[in-house]
């Protein structure tokens, strides 16, 4: 993997696939993980499908938590700040949608795995971070690999799983971080900052689906 001290900032074009093509190894590990084998095979037990929901929904309610947080603690550069409230704002709509959906009022007697619990811990860590848009790059891995999985993963349309692949395809959710990251990722050492946190984010998502 190349090392952002070896280049300009400005001999990328985009810097989230730079960011992807980094890790996209992380993303074919993910791909071949016995989850995903299951899937594909109709082999997937309810039970197992059902705790990984439930730690999705444990993912999705604890990032809704902290968009809210960031977006009360940002104010300034305005396109940055609106960017992490409309993800707040639907972050909530989805979180509340899954609940409702579930018919569950809240995630408060589910516990947390280590490898969700270390995720989250991740996105902690990175909102201490002084500059926001570190946090906006924490964000990216998640739509990131759904979408290239949706992408790379062959499930019939009247499989019962086909909704979770047709939900993601087109990637039109990643497709609002290039704008942001693009403009606010300047230099070779905050390209590097931010290709550390991507990648530990996908690995997060590799340990989670490798738990599942």
């Amino acid at each position: 993997m190349a090392s952002a001290v070896s280049f300009t900032a400005k001999q990328i074009d985009d810097v989230c696939e730079y960011f992807w093509n980094n890790s996209l190894g992380l993303a074919e590990e993910i791909l071949n993980l016995d989850f995903w084998k299951k899937i594909k095979s109709y082999s997937m037990k309810a039970e197992r499908f059902q705790r990984f929901t439930l730690q999705d929904m444990l993912y999705l309610d604890g990032v809704t938590a902290m968009l809210k947080e960031m977006s009360e603690k940002v104010t300034q550069p305005e396109d940055l700040k609106v960017f992490i409230q409309e993800r707040h704002s639907s972050y909530k709509t989805f979180r509340d949608s899954c609940l409702q959906n579930l018919l569950m009022k809240d995630l408060n007697s589910i516990e947390h795995t280590p490898a969700i619990q270390k995720y989250l811990d991740t996105y902690r860590e990175v909102m201490k971070e002084s500059d926001p848009v570190y946090f906006v790059v924490a964000l990216l891995p998640c739509p990131r690999v759904w979408s290239w999985i949706a992408q790379n993963l062959q499930l019939p349309d009247h499989g019962a799983h086909y909704i979770r692949k047709s939900d993601n395809e087109g990637g039109q959710s990643e497709k609002r971080f290039r704008p942001i990251l693009n403009k606010y990722l300047k230099s070779a050492e905050k390209v590097q900052k931010a290709n550390d946190i991507f990648r530990r984010q996908m690995q997060n998502e590799r340990d989670f689906f490798c738990s599942s």
